[in-house]
């Protein structure tokens, strides 16, 4: 292939930029290749010398030039909530005589008379002499991410199939895979079975030939053949891009794969529990960031595997019996991997009763009190006067809401409140849920019937404390929200 090797020399040699690199200029020395390699290291700004914060490291092949465009990046990601705080490790290449020794560095196997081949050498280094010095010398916790772009992009995924744990997370950006002959296909079909434990790989291109011209296609296939459900993979082509605009969406795009998950504070399903009727589906609903990557469920009370389903952002279940579900959490380590249990039990829909005598449509009444035993009222009125609820100036208040709710519809409708434990919820003169000790939130599912039912709220709200909220879901409507003062009555 002498037109794809010329073409990827010809990007090889681009010019480094002449900016100043940002972070720490370090070097060392490597016995392996024999030369000393310089670093750009950048800490996160979160960082307090002597604090014992550890971060996971993030390893950029072409530091001189990735470490300024990641800069950028992860400032953006951090400043949005995207991504974590991470150490990133900017691995310049060497430039004896002025020559730069990537293509030395990043190819995994020699072909004939062009000086290539020293991936196995640029592994060793990595292994055995930067990764343990970063651990020494800077605050990393032992979780390591590898990115590269083109030939690094295949230094990369060399990389997987020949250490796979040296790294939990691997970025592979418009790799250069039809290197000698394709060798990467036929190296990951020989080394795909040492690919143990949980694994993150992201993969980029472009869309059109150029997806088959870097032979991204064909290994692809490999992956989709055999790649083991612990290996959560994922590929993107981009359109309307080259070879060398696509770093910048694959910087954002890969950091976002890699270290979103790992913001979940909590799963966040809802409905958190519920009543469902047999037969008729209803809507499981996520919230966590990249759910389909890490996020697996069963509905049977088995535990879930990387085999088991994956979470999407919604997801239908017909029960057929109680539903119950168990979902849990996968990450490329297992230090921070969580779970959670409910039941949907079966049931039928409560029943409704007509419109009250002398009920007055648009809001709630509600009563203050000084005692969660509803004694020494403070303040009360109605909901429609649009009084702040949240709004007081003594800790430990007890609020009472009461009133009517209209339902239009027959279907599954999911109530929602966050505010201090405790803080309860009765439809029809009977307790429908509640927030348990050490939580904030609750949302639970029910079956109604169209008509009017009870409904009461009453909650606790201390001053500084976590507001109250409350509103559900209609089985009519797209999402979830406030309920309207149109379906509200006193």
């Amino acid at each position: 292939m002498p037109n794809k090797v010329c073409f990827s020399v010809l990007l090889l040699v681009i010019s480094i930029h002449a900016l100043a690199q940002p972070g720490i200029k370090d070097s060392i020395y490597s016995t392996v290749i024999g030369e000393e390699r310089m670093l750009q290291i950048q800490l996160p700004k979160e960082y307090k010398p002597g604090s014992g914060d550890k971060y996971q490291v993030l390893y950029l092949l072409d530091g001189e030039w990735n470490a300024e465009l990641f800069e950028q990046t992860q400032a953006w990601s951090r400043q949005w909530g995207f991504t974590m705080p991470i150490i990133m490790v900017g691995v310049k290449n060497s430039y004896p005589n002025n020559q730069n020794q990537r293509f030395r560095d990043l190819t995994p196997t020699k072909t004939e008379g062009n000086g290539s081949g020293g991936g196995p050498k640029l592994l060793s280094f990595l292994k055995d002499e930067l990764i343990p010095y970063i651990n020494k010398t800077y605050p990393a916790n032992g979780v390591n991410i590898l990115w590269g772009h083109s030939l690094g992009g295949l230094f990369v995924l060399y990389t997987l199939f020949t250490e796979p744990q040296l790294f939990d997370s691997y970025i592979a950006a418009d790799p250069s895979c039809w290197w000698d002959h394709g060798f990467l296909k036929g190296y990951a079909r020989e080394k795909m079975k040492d690919v143990k434990g949980v694994k993150s790989l992201f993969i980029t291109g472009r869309t059109g030939e150029a997806y088959h011209d870097m032979g991204i296609d064909s290994f692809l296939m490999v992956l989709k053949e055999i790649a083991p459900p612990t290996l959560l993979w994922k590929d993107v082509a981009y359109p309307d891009e080259t070879h060398i605009s696509q770093q910048g969406k694959s910087a954002y795009d890969g950091l976002k794969y890699t270290l979103a998950p790992s913001l979940i504070d909590r799963i966040h399903v809802d409905p958190m529990g519920g009543i469902v009727e047999k037969g008729k589906p209803f809507s499981l609903v996520c919230q966590n960031q990249l759910a389909e990557k890490n996020i697996r469920y069963s509905t049977d009370g088995k535990e879930p595997t990387l085999a088991s389903m994956k979470m999407h952002e919604e997801n239908k279940i017909t029960p057929v019996s109680n539903v119950q579900l168990k979902v849990k959490v996968f990450f490329a380590n297992d230090t921070a991997d969580k779970t959670f249990a409910t039941t949907y039990k079966l049931g039928s829909p409560l029943p409704a009763k007509k419109k009250p005598a002398g009920a007055i449509q648009g809001g709630w009444n509600y009563a203050c009190f000084k005692s969660s035993a509803g004694t020494g009222l403070i303040k009360s009125g109605t909901t429609a006067e649009h009084v702040d609820l949240n709004n007081v100036d003594s800790n430990g208040v007890f609020y009472r809401l009461s009133g009517y709710l209209e339902t239009t519809k027959r279907g599954y409708y999911m109530f929602e409140m966050a505010g201090e434990p405790g803080a309860k919820l009765l439809l029809g003169g009977a307790p429908l849920m509640e927030i348990p000790a050490g939580k904030d939130y609750n949302s639970f599912l029910v079956p109604l019937e169209a008509g009017f039912y009870d409904i009461q709220f009453e909650y606790t709200h201390s001053k500084g404390g976590p507001g109250f909220y409350f509103g559900y879901r209609r089985p009519d409507v797209a999402g979830d929200g406030p309920f309207l003062p149109v379906v509200m009555y006193h």
